[in-house]
């Protein structure tokens, strides 16, 4: 292989590693899930309670 392709498959992969998503702290983990969880009970909509 020619160096310049050693180098360019190096900062491929260093751009690959910089943009792989990184964990999220607790608080926003939590702000996330914001949405309602529902069921259909016989055509009725019913939200699940501690979902």
């Amino acid at each position: 292989m020619k160096f310049t392709t050693v180098v360019a498959a190096i900062l491929s992969m260093a751009a690959i590693a910089i943009a792989a998503p990184t964990p999220v702290a607790e608080d926003v983990q939590a702000r996330q899930n914001h949405g309602m969880c529902v069921k259909a009970n016989q055509g009725q909509i019913e939200q699940i309670p501690n979902c």
